[in-house]
């Protein structure tokens, strides 16, 4: 499974949100599970620096399947991975600010941020992290009320699916956070890929 553009322009407008919220402009990069970039941002006054740093970080946490903090911690001198950031043409990052996107417990994606201190770059990845577990969360509330298959090819929604969805959805209005929103259309889209 990969991680729909859409829900990764989600997770990117979270970390971005939060770079604004602290008042730090950042460079947000989304990668696929091979580390392969799918989706970049910088905000206006990003150092430049921030843009190979959010990329990279984005890359570390996809290719090692952990945030680039821990593989830091791994390759001090006598760890595991010491000397881990001399290969793959200098893009593993030793510091925070990436981290692997899991659906159904497989990482399927990474984010880096770059542009603050690393703790404030951390700051502002750890909350796309979690916009996607909420995600994940909707479309498995979701994936049972749309149409299945009924054996013959076709396609059927449930009887009960209209009941399911007043239930579920009926106290939707117009109040609801921004990021509620968002993760409803991203757990559509999660539960029908």
């Amino acid at each position: 499974m990969s991680l729909p553009y859409v829900i990764s322009e989600i997770l990117a407008g979270v970390a971005e949100a939060e770079a604004t919220k602290i008042q730090v402009p950042m460079a947000i990069a989304v990668v696929d599970g091979e580390g392969g970039l799918q989706l970049f941002k910088r905000m206006d006054g990003a150092l430049p620096v921030s843009t190979e740093l959010a990329m990279s970080k984005a890359y570390t946490a996809a290719v090692l399947r952990m945030p680039s903090h821990q593989v830091g911690e791994l390759a001090q001198p006598g760890a595991a991975l010491y000397g881990i950031q001399h290969t793959h043409d200098g893009k593993i990052v030793l510091f925070g600010g990436g981290y692997p996107l899991c659906v159904q417990g497989k990482v399927v994606a990474a984010i880096g941020v770059s542009g603050g201190s690393v703790e404030q770059d951390m700051l502002v990845a750890e909350p796309a992290v979690q916009m996607l577990q909420y995600i994940e969360c909707w479309a498995k509330e979701i994936k049972p009320l749309l149409p299945h298959s009924n054996g013959n090819g076709s396609r059927t929604v449930m009887p009960v699916v209209r009941d399911k969805l007043i239930k579920a959805f009926g106290g939707l209005t117009p109040q609801i956070p921004e990021n509620t929103i968002a993760a409803l259309a991203g757990g559509v889209l999660l539960a029908l890929s």
